[in-house]
């Protein structure tokens, strides 16, 4: 039996990849062979990922709690694992919102050192990606749409708190977008992982979309 495929989506907020997710999971059940598992990182799967998910929407300085974060991540990805990992095997794709580069994104922000981040992520339970996709956009971009998600534009200029913290730090969010700009470089030396593309962000949705479907048409 043929395995399935293990895809990932990545990028700063307000990339983008939320929506072109859906675009291409719809894309994938349109073949009536396909069987697909869409799931996201951090998850309420067990205690970590709830945790994890809590820190994320916390009010505060974003450079905080990044030593705890880690570990919680991390152990959430390993459980994780232990539910996604058997439908591969059966040939189920796998398409996941965030993984381990998320980790190397954000809490390489935070001040983590990559070989750090890398410790945490070498479980041999922790699967590499067949696929992974950066949808990049500027952060002044992102931000707009952060604005107008939320319906006040100068929420995110004031930080004011009804907002996830990682969403309104713009100096902190050009660091994340720099580090995943140099993530293939990253995940490469430290895990061996080679699947990451970056995919222009910028244009309608469709346009983003034909961008994604044409790396996956090259690679599989």
């Amino acid at each position: 039996m043929e395995k399935g495929k293990f895809i990932v989506f990545e990028g700063i907020n307000g990339c983008g990849k939320g929506t072109q997710i859906i675009s291409f999971a719809d894309e994938l059940m349109k073949n009536r062979d396909n069987t697909l598992f869409l799931t996201r990182e951090p998850n309420n799967f067990d205690d970590n990922g709830k945790e994890a998910r809590r820190i994320l929407n916390s009010d505060g300085n974003p450079y905080v709690n990044n030593v705890e974060a880690l570990r919680h991540f991390s152990l959430n990805r390993i459980y994780h694992n232990s539910i996604f990992g058997p439908m591969l095997e059966k040939g189920i794709d796998v398409v996941c919102d965030r993984y381990y580069h998320s980790t190397f994104s954000f809490q390489g922000a935070q001040g983590i050192e990559n070989e750090v981040i890398a410790k945490f992520n070498k479980d041999k339970r922790i699967r590499i990606p067949d696929l992974t996709y950066i949808v990049d956009v500027p952060v002044e971009e992102a931000f707009e749409r952060l604005g107008k998600r939320h319906g006040d534009r100068r929420q995110i200029d004031r930080g004011e708190p009804d907002r996830r913290k990682f969403d309104r730090d713009f100096q902190f969010m050009e660091k994340v977008r720099k580090n995943y700009l140099n993530l293939g470089d990253i995940v490469s030396e430290h895990l061996g992982d080679k699947s990451i593309v970056i995919i222009y962000g910028i244009g309608s949705p469709d346009q983003v979309h034909e961008r994604i479907m044409t790396e996956y048409k090259d690679k599989f």
